[in-house]
């Protein structure tokens, strides 16, 4: 059992050790997503190079998603792939600040190379850890996640430069080889049972898509939005401080009240997004400014994805036992598509983002029926088991 400490076992404290990198990285890479496209949109004064922008970082994302899972998956080299994603991220980071077509290319890169953190660090997670241990432990890596997404968006609220991130993923790196010194993983590469498993979670990837895809359109508008209700370019920045220090605590919750009940959670989860969507493209059809409310909307918006995630990673993964990376991989991807999709919307769709809330309705709309579907056909099929 261990002696108790502060709510956690001691094998508990000792095995999170594998984590206490992802703070430093996460705040690099999570001030590099919010003050980037920022300064872009305040310069240029343009939602096509800040939709085109968000694409070019998704697009990049998914494909590093894809590459990267199936790349883990043959590899029992967790420590090295650990050193070198830092090492690839301070790198890039020089570049933000050399130019505007320079910067574009890094925040392209950047987007490929961050999309490592997630595939490597669910299966240190999963290969480390039995199932009856992972909600608990998942939840306590994102924890620590949101402690870096903590760092990176107030510290966009005082400072402005690319040298923040540099000092951070360099940084990272003695971290990262010291937490992960000694951890190996394992080669899961079964090329039948991927296909199979992926097969069977169609259904899971077309909501997950949609889920996604009304997301981005959410946070891709908050920056245009925030400008057209008169707030200050700070109130951005203190939108995702004041959501990530709430999420510390849905998290911790999520850990203990999703477990069993996954599918309601994700169904409460996706609907509660759906109402906010709704309500803030009534509310602009009406012609009212929402001025600093938006801070209020935006955090209620944000605070679902713990009860989401939680229970949507628990669910899906249960029975899971090979091809974990490139599954995870898939689904990442799956989610960077949604997002280049929803980044593309805004896009198109120019100046009129009440339409880009309704849009985002709809998706949520189609990602809880997809879901449903996929529950149903699930649910008889595991009994039969």
């Amino acid at each position: 059992m261990g002696i108790p400490f502060k709510g956690y076992s001691l094998p508990i404290l000792h095995c999170m050790r594998r984590f206490i990198s992802q703070p430093l990285l996460v705040a690099g890479i999570t001030y590099i997503g919010i003050w980037y496209p920022v300064t872009l949109y305040s310069t240029t004064n343009s939602i096509f190079l800040l939709g085109l922008a968000t694409t070019l970082y998704n697009l990049a994302n998914a494909a590093g998603s894809y590459l990267w899972g199936i790349i883990l998956d043959r590899s029992e080299r967790r420590l090295e792939f650990g050193v070198m994603l830092p090492i690839a991220l301070t790198l890039s980071s020089f570049l933000l600040g050399r130019g505007f077509y320079e910067g574009l290319i890094a925040y392209g890169l950047i987007g490929f190379i961050s999309a490592m953190n997630s595939p490597l660090y669910s299966l240190i997670l999963l290969e480390n850890y039995s199932f009856e241990r992972v909600p608990k432990m998942n939840s306590i890596l994102s924890q620590f996640t949101l402690v870096g997404n903590i760092v990176g968006s107030i510290s966009a609220v005082f400072e402005s430069s690319w040298l923040f991130p540099f000092i951070l993923c360099f940084l990272s790196v003695p971290v990262s080889f010291v937490s992960l010194l000694g951890t190996r993983g394992k080669i899961n590469v079964d090329k039948i049972t991927r296909l199979k498993s992926l097969r069977g979670l169609l259904g899971a990837l077309s909501s997950f898509a949609a889920f996604n895809f009304g997301a981005e359109l959410f946070f891709t508008t908050f920056v245009p939005l925030n400008y057209i209700s008169g707030n200050p370019r700070y109130l951005i920045y203190v939108s995702y401080t004041i959501l990530y220090v709430l999420d510390e605590g849905v998290y911790y919750l999520a850990s203990k009240l999703t477990s069993g009940k996954e599918s309601f959670f994700m169904y409460l989860s996706i609907m509660g997004r759906a109402l906010v969507v709704l309500s803030v493209s009534i509310i602009l059809r009406t012609g009212t400014r929402l001025g600093q409310s938006t801070v209020s909307m935006f955090v209620l918006f944000g605070s679902f994805y713990p009860l989401y995630g939680n229970s949507f990673f628990s669910f899906m993964f249960k029975n899971i036992r090979k091809n974990r990376g490139a599954i995870i991989g898939v689904f990442n991807a799956v989610e960077d598509m949604a997002n280049i999709a929803g980044s593309s919307t805004v896009s198109f769709l120019g100046n009129n983002i009440n339409l880009d809330y309704l849009v985002a309705f709809y998706s949520f709309a189609f990602s809880a029926l997809s879901l449903y579907s996929f529950i149903s056909k699930k649910l008889p099929a595991s009994s039969a088991e």
